[in-house]
């Protein structure tokens, strides 16, 4: 076992201690999050193209997002227990391309609950675990997440702007078939990433070793903010190219709103953490809550196109340091073995948050419209309190491990 080890520690070696390992991370966010920039945006089309009510919709977009609770937290800690993050991921993206594609065959209410359930199993995991393994690898030597992660959104921004195009001469009725041919190419990079088991301490994480996550108080209230945070958005990933499809845009003009809106991610992201410095990420978060808020404020006046490309560029500040901040925290807070595990607690409360939220948001939208982006002004003006009371009785911040990994 040893010497298998050391072999592959040789094989690897290169990549894991240069520049190699940060580029092919970047690679793997690129990949995955292709599929987003289709399906997020436009499977609430898709939906309501089925036939299903503002209520259905909501509930169907939540299912997905509720069943993390369930499943996310035991494949991230088998992934940690295991220590092969890389591999548990390969196997989730290749289940949920099978599926995704047998999406189109799906009809009725019912028969999508039943799906969207199954669905979530290996759905659920992939953004966490493509987390998990990256927050290994900036513990593991120092990367810069923002450069790595602003990848999967230059990706997002390319998908979702030529997906809306295509979308417009194909009709929506394609989307899963779309969804599923960009889930493929994660499959291909995914191979050419060291495995995590070579990243930082050797030993893999104990049954049960979870419950010292739970246990410490001071990092579960700052995830519950990031819970909270990201939950507060409910109301866009649902009904966003609901409302401006009503207020005439087409599905090319939707997607270059969600493309101005990442595009403006890559921005953020390409500097925040150089910006950041030596003081805590937990200053991150405050930031991305307070524009968040802002955010919601604004989309709940149900402004015109050029207010809502305004409030689009929003989108790099507010969710760009709200994501960096929580990865970097996690990264910092947790050890290696338990990175990924950590990150499955937090989508568990994400979850958790934004499930409630898009359930909610279905009978929201059917009463209130565009004022029911103010409850989600609400939850991030709360998460706003958090952060600010956590940051102030911050310790110092520590350094990151780094491991000699030239043998």
């Amino acid at each position: 076992m040893n010497a298998t080890l050391e072999d592959a520690r040789l094989k690897w070696a290169r990549v894991i201690d240069g520049a190699g390992l940060s580029r092919r991370v970047a690679m793997l966010y690129a990949a995955i999050y292709l599929h987003y920039g289709v399906y997020g945006v436009f499977m609430p089309l898709w939906f309501q193209h089925k036939g299903m009510s503002s209520s259905q919709i909501g509930t169907l977009l939540a299912l997905p997002v509720l069943l993390r609770v369930v499943f996310v937290a035991p494949v991230t800690a088998l992934a940690d227990r295991l220590r092969r993050i890389r591999d548990v991921l390969f196997v989730c993206i290749a289940i949920t391309a099978v599926l995704v594609l047998a999406l189109a065959r799906v009809s009725g209410y019912v028969g999508l609950l039943v799906f969207f359930t199954l669905f979530a199993v290996a759905w659920d995991p992939l953004p966490i675990l493509a987390d998990g393994y990256a927050s290994a690898a900036v513990r593991v030597r120092s990367l810069d997440f923002g450069r790595m992660r602003m990848w999967g959104t230059i990706s997002l921004v390319c998908a979702s702007m030529l997906g809306g195009r295509l979308l417009d001469h194909v009709g929506v009725d394609l989307v899963p078939v779309v969804t599923c041919v960009l889930l493929l190419m994660p499959l291909l990079i995914l191979p050419f990433l060291p495995p995590d088991k070579l990243f930082g301490e050797s030993e893999r994480a104990a049954p049960g070793e979870w419950r010292a996550i739970i246990k410490d108080g001071p990092a579960m209230l700052v995830l519950s903010g990031i819970a909270l945070l990201m939950g507060s958005a409910s109301i866009l990933l649902g009904f966003g190219a609901i409302q401006w499809s009503a207020k005439g845009l087409s599905n090319g003009s939707i997607g270059l709103l969600y493309g101005v809106a990442a595009a403006s991610e890559i921005l953020v992201f390409s500097f925040a953490q150089t910006l950041l410095g030596k003081r805590s990420e937990l200053w991150l978060l405050v930031v991305g809550a307070a524009l968040a808020t802002v955010r919601w404020l604004g989309l709940a006046t149900n402004p015109g196109f050029p207010a809502l490309t305004a409030l689009a560029l929003l989108q790099g500040p507010a969710a760009t340091t709200a994501i960096a901040g929580s990865i970097l925290y996690i990264a910092r807070r947790f050890p290696t073995h338990l990175v990924a595990t950590a990150n499955g607690v937090n989508a568990v409360l994400v979850g958790v948050s934004a499930s409630a939220g898009m359930f909610a948001g279905g009978y929201l939208w059917d009463s209130l419209k565009a004022l029911s982006y103010l409850p989600m002004a609400a939850m991030s003006a709360l998460a706003l309190v958090i952060f600010l009371v956590a940051a102030r009785r911050e310790t110092p911040v520590q350094p990151a491990v780094t491991v000699d990994l030239n043998v």
